[in-house]
């Protein structure tokens, strides 16, 4: 009788563990599955428009045009997530904080993201000419001189360049919440301001001027006024930021 009640104690520890094993395996894939659902992530590019104080310069429009996005994230309780993007005839992308873009629009698994890093390339183009639209990069402004006369500038960018940028949240710092039932845009911003506040006035006071359309400019580029260019340059990836609203 002892015997066949140690026989039936087991059986029932067996089929429990059996039961608490099983449960802990699909509480586990639903786990899994839940950092498995997508968030839609809406990407926008723009860049500062708000003249800093001392600045001669103000900017008024751009564009950028891309050849790839990339987007790293590494999660709190689920696996990284890695995704790469390539537009090979150019993504072409005006400077606003309200245009939609479907190019940019991503399905990203939901989760507390540590931290994102998004990275993207300018569209490279060896035609040379007055065609404004094929820059890789190119932003528009007016730049006025100590005497008070005022001169468009155009920064243009034919080459490619990488930026790679850190994300922050516009809430919640470095980390950067996804869910399923908030969509989230996120803004590119570039800072030509920041660029260009490492350029000494004189070399601005000095710059060479071009007829653009046939009105006196100062163009910065590769080829035209290139001190100024090298140093804009430099401060590419400084000065740009990437903000998650949800």
């Amino acid at each position: 009788m002892e015997r066949l009640y140690s026989k039936g104690v087991f059986k029932m520890k067996r089929v429990s563990f059996i039961v608490l094993f099983l449960s802990c395996f699909f509480l586990s894939c639903e786990k899994e599955d839940e950092f498995k659902i997508p968030v839609d992530v809406s990407f926008q590019v723009d860049m500062q428009r708000e003249q800093t104080s001392g600045s001669s310069i103000r900017f008024t429009e751009g564009h950028v045009i891309l050849s790839s996005f990339e987007f790293k994230g590494d999660r709190e309780q689920a696996e990284s997530v890695h995704f790469e993007k390539e537009y090979k005839q150019g993504l072409y992308t005006l400077f606003s904080p309200n245009q939609n873009i479907g190019e940019l629009k991503f399905q990203v698994p939901q989760g507390n993201y540590n931290r994102i890093t998004i990275g993207f390339e300018t569209f490279e183009n060896d035609d040379s000419d007055d065609n404004q639209g094929g820059s890789g990069l190119l932003v528009k402004g007016m730049y006025r001189s100590s005497g008070g006369a005022e001169l468009p500038l155009i920064l243009e960018l034919q080459s490619s360049e990488d930026f790679e940028v850190v994300a922050k949240s516009l809430f919640d710092g470095n980390q950067i919440i996804l869910k399923r039932e908030t969509p989230t845009a996120a803004t590119i911003r570039l800072n030509p301001f920041y660029w260009f506040q490492a350029v000494p006035s004189s070399y601005l006071e000095n710059a060479e001027v071009v007829q653009r359309n046939g009105v006196a400019t100062i163009l910065i580029s590769e080829e035209v006024n290139e001190d100024i260019y090298e140093i804009v340059v430099s401060r590419f990836n400084k000065g740009a930021e990437v903000v998650f609203a949800y």
